[in-house]
Formats: C-alpha cells, structure tokens, sequence
C-alpha cells in the first residue's frame, strides 16, 4: 500500500514540474528578414557576390548603425521577381539576422522585417 502512494506522490510531482511553463520569460532575440535585390541593397552588394562577401558587409553596414547582429543565415525564400534585370529585382535569396529584442526598432527602422 505504501508502494502506491509513493508512486502516486512522484507522479504528481513528475506532473506538476512538467507542466512549468515559462511563457513569462521575455523573448531576448528576434529574427529578421531582408530579401536580397540584385544591385539596390543599402550595404553595396548584389547577385554577384558570395554570401561571405553579402554577410560582412550586412555587418558593417548594421553595426554602422549600431545593430549587434547575434547570428545571420541566408535562405532562398525571397519573394522578389528573379527574372526581370532592374536593381530593383531580387535575387532569390533572403538574409536572415538574428539581433536583439532591444534592436527591434532600430531594424524596423532599416526596413528589414519580422
């Protein structure tokens, strides 16, 4: 008899730190989106250049305007036009920044979004 209510006493406990929920926490960072153009980007690159050359001149340009990029990746999600040749016209990359929650303003600022 004992044997069962100790089990019963782990499972509650068991369910009662499985259900903790830290939905109060404050998300600390964001994520935002650039779809890359072939030549009208503010940070000089385009469709000719490689994702190294694009990401450390997305960091220049962003710490210039004191962004703290955390992390940034590149995807192909973008839902520009490919096939016209404006400057204007994308690439079909995106560039993804992670930056801090404090940055928010300053992003949107920049036209980059969530």
């Amino acid at each position: 008899m004992k044997r069962i209510y100790y089990t019963f006493f782990v499972l509650i406990l068991v369910s009662f730190y499985g259900c903790n929920n830290d939905d109060d926490s404050v998300e600390t960072e964001v994520l935002f989106y650039w779809n890359q153009t072939k030549c009208a980007d503010p940070w000089n690159t385009g469709e000719n250049d490689s994702n190294s050359e694009t990401e450390i001149a997305v960091t220049v340009y962003l710490e210039s305007e004191e962004v703290s990029i955390l992390n940034m990746t590149f995807d192909t999600n973008s839902p520009l036009d490919i096939y016209c040749e404006a400057c204007i016209c994308g690439t079909g990359q995106r560039i993804i920044v992670e930056v801090s929650n404090s940055d928010t303003s300053k992003m949107e600022a920049l036209n980059f979004y969530q």
